[in-house]
């Protein structure tokens, strides 16, 4: 997201004198329902759990942000309200994103196993709280890089495993994404745009710096996260479980992404590391997603064993958040994965 434009409207709110008061979660109707905003201690670091659904005995969805950084919780209510009727919703900030991005949280911590390890914990955290057994686990983007490990290592705690936005191979999705945005920014590009592009190669893009600027650029000329990023702002200072701080926690963090980890980020193989898939699989992709391509969601789905099943839809109008651009679409497509789960009702 831009940063300038969410400063400015986080200008505009402590203008106005919003977000003032300490983040809370509005109550929920249903039969048994559960709306709780919470405090966990995980791998040193306090974190934070947003669990919500009409009916607490639902099947438990557990929802992987992506960046590292970009916590999802504040946009919770624009993204699964209406998730929350046919499960228990729960959005985890995750070490050094939003609300668990604490002013003494160490960027040092931040490591693919570290981030696993905490998942592990969110998990048991889940099943006692819940008395849920097997949950299912759902990655955005950088999330789907962490939910597809984290199933595979301890399988027999989950019911499934979706990734929207699959992220498969760094390296060769810097490539596959300069590919598809080179034909976009000669056609309507600005004069340092096409300067840029006349310089940029994949090699030189694995530098961290260099790597955001490339993906400021897809942000641009692709479809992004499928909204205007003024909506998204809004989003964000509208939602009830932050406040202010939280929103400031939330743009470091945001900003900070996958840089203290980026050696061990950047050379990570999805094909090489899960080649079996050990619960039933759902995968989402946009068509226009330049972020994580969907040529090599589409690899990764063809080479990877899954003896339960697995589906990889692909939403033709839509970018890096299919849950943004096609809700009903998404919904159902959930909703449908969870009925055909074993032991489903």
């Amino acid at each position: 997201m831009r940063r300038a434009a969410l400063l400015l409207l986080l200008a505009v709110a402590l203008a106005l004198g919003w977000k003032a008061m300490p983040g809370r979660t509005p109550a929920i109707t249903g039969s048994d329902p559960i709306a709780e905003l919470v405090p966990v201690q995980i791998g040193g670091v306090r974190q934070w759990l947003l669990i919500r659904g009409e009916d607490r005995r639902a099947p438990v969805l557990l929802w992987l942000h992506g960046g590292p950084g970009a916590a999802q919780m504040p946009l919770a209510h624009a993204t699964t309200r209406a998730l929350e009727r046919d499960f228990v919703v729960v959005h985890w900030d995750q070490r050094g994103a939003g609300k668990s991005n604490s002013r003494r949280f160490d960027a040092e911590t931040m490591s693919l196993e570290q981030f696993l390890q905490d998942a592990h914990a969110v998990t048991r955290h889940l099943q006692a709280r819940l008395d849920a057994d097997r949950i299912i686990v759902l990655g955005h983007s950088w999330g789907t890089m962490l939910g597809a490990r984290l199933v595979a290592r301890w399988p027999h705690d989950f019911a499934g495993y979706i990734g929207v936005g699959q992220q498969v191979n760094t390296e060769r999705g810097i490539a596959v994404t300069l590919n598809r945005l080179a034909p976009l920014i000669r056609a309507s590009g600005s004069r340092a745009d096409r300067r840029w592009l006349e310089t940029a190669t994949p090699e030189g893009l694995l530098d961290h710096g260099a790597y955001q600027a490339l993906m400021r650029k897809q942000y641009a000329y692709g479809d992004g996260m499928d909204i205007p990023v003024w909506r998204l702002a809004l989003q964000l200072i509208r939602a009830p479980e932050y406040n202010l701080a939280d929103l400031l926690r939330w743009l470091h963090g945001a900003n900070r992404g996958s840089g203290p980890m980026w050696p061990d980020y950047q050379t990570r193989d999805l094909l090489a590391e899960v080649p079996v898939m050990p619960v039933p699989m759902l995968l989402i992709s946009g068509a226009r997603d330049l972020n994580t391509p969907v040529e090599l969601a589409e690899d990764w789905f063809q080479a990877v064993e899954a003896p339960r099943g697995k589906r990889h839809l692909v939403f033709q109008r839509s970018g890096h958040a299919p849950f943004l651009s096609a809700p009903e679409s998404f919904t159902r497509a959930l909703r449908d994965f969870a009925a055909g789960l074993p032991g489903a009702p």
